[in-house]
This record gives C-alpha cells, sequence and structure tokens, in this order.
C-alpha cells in the first residue's frame, strides 16, 4: 500500500504543470514591489518597465534570412600580444564564422567590425565584405570603436541604406548590438535560425570578456548608463 501511495503521489507531482507568471504579471509584480520601496507610482513603473526590457530580456526580435538585405557584426574581445598589438581571438573568430553562415546563406553585403573581418578573410569575397576599422589618431594610437561607434560608422559606409539588417553578436552582447543599431536608423534585428557564440575566452584583452557572469554585470550596467543618457537628454530637450 505505501508503495502504491508513493507511486501516485510521484506521478502527480510529474504530471503537474510548473507554475509560471507571465511577463504582463511579473512586470505588475514588480512594479508593485517597487512602488512600496520608491514611494512613486510613476518611477516604480518606468523601473519595472525597464528591468523587463532591458534586464530580463536578452534576444533580440528575429529576422528570417531570406528577408534580410545585409549583415552587421559586432566584435566582442580580442587578445592582446606581448608586444601590445591586438589580434581577433577565439571568440571574434567564432563571430567570423557566424558571419560567413549567414552570408553563404543569403549572399548579402557584410559590414563586419576588423576584427571578425580579419578572421573571415577570403571566405566572403572582398567586394561583399566591408571591414570597419578603428580610428587612428595623429600620435598613431588606435581609438577602439565602442558598440555606438560601429553602428554610426556602418551607416556611413553604407550611405545609410543597409535596409533590412540581420545583426551578429556575441550571445549575451546581441540584444544591445541590435538596440544600438536601431538607435543609428537602422533596420535591426536577429538571425533567425542561428546559434550566436556562447564560448567566453579567459586569456581576452578585455577583462570584462572573460567570463559570462562579469559581462552580464558588464551590460547590465552599460544598458543601465544608455537609459540615462536618454533620460537627461530628454531633460535638456524640455
Amino acid at each position: 500500500m505505501k508503495k502504491l501511495l508513493l507511486s501516485v503521489l510521484l506521478s502527480t507531482v510529474v504530471a503537474a504543470p510548473a507554475f509560471a507568471l507571465t511577463d504582463a504579471e511579473l512586470q505588475d509584480a514588480m512594479t508593485k514591489k517597487l512602488e512600496v520601496q520608491l514611494e512613486d507610482k510613476a518611477v516604480a513603473a518606468y523601473a519595472a518597465e525597464f528591468l523587463m526590457d532591458n534586464i530580463l530580456t536578452w534576444k533580440g526580435e528575429e529576422l528570417p534570412l531570406n528577408e534580410a538585405d545585409s549583415i552587421l557584426a559586432y566584435a566582442f574581445g580580442n587578445r592582446v600580444l606581448e608586444n601590445g598589438n591586438q589580434i581577433p581571438g577565439p571568440m571574434n573568430e567564432a563571430l567570423a564564422d557566424t558571419v560567413v553562415e549567414i552570408y553563404e546563406q543569403t549572399g548579402k553585403p557584410v559590414y563586419a567590425q576588423w576584427e571578425i573581418a580579419q578572421s573571415i578573410g577570403d571566405r566572403i569575397p572582398a567586394e561583399h565584405l566591408t571591414s570597419i576599422n578603428p580610428h587612428i589618431a595623429a600620435d598613431g594610437s588606435l581609438t577602439y570603436l565602442s558598440t555606438n561607434g560601429v553602428a554610426i560608422e556602418a551607416v556611413k559606409m553604407s550611405g545609410g541604406d543597409l535596409g533590412k539588417t540581420v545583426v551578429v553578436g556575441f550571445y549575451e552582447h546581441s540584444l544591445r548590438t541590435i538596440t544600438t543599431s536601431q538607435r543609428m536608423g537602422i533596420d535591426a534585428y536577429a538571425p533567425a535560425g542561428i546559434e550566436l557564440p556562447h564560448q567566453y575566452d579567459e586569456q581576452s584583452g578585455q577583462a570584462w570578456t572573460r567570463d559570462a557572469k562579469t559581462f552580464v554585470m558588464h551590460e547590465i550596467s552599460n544598458r543601465a548608463a544608455n537609459e540615462r543618457t536618454l533620460k537627461i537628454e530628454e531633460t535638456l530637450a524640455k
């Protein structure tokens, strides 16, 4: 009898549906929690929406590859040699492989940050591959392009007409590359059916890209900083 009761109990637990909040319910719950903490209903609602869109969301809207007009690729990390020279490193090599995979399915023009373009090599014809290079100062030093800088350069190099663009970025970096591209006027999406690189490089020359936990915190701070900038601009524009 005991064995029978245990069997029935286990089958009931396994068959029971998992409890989960909908996105709307979760946002409402966060709003109520923040309203108590912040003592301001409007600010609480605003903060909860930001958390939903920028902290709890990591995937961008996808575009079928057959609808793409162009491909835009953002670098992630690098390797630094003993003499100080930078080389792409394994994460950008993985991104390059992803770009080549998409190009082979679409044949669309590629705009890629130099680390990725260098790793692509001759796997994409030169007439279809535009390298987005860092700025070189008068003293010969390089100014590394930010995510914003890459988007700005891509718009300039394309003449402002990229059409529908599939954006290739490292998995945890992907959403910000898409939203940044959109803010620069690019009709940007994640590539549907494509697995984005996800393996970190412990020897990356950028300390914040050596492991997922560190980068997620870096990414959250960047998203918050971008939102802060937008709010400041809105205030100044009044």
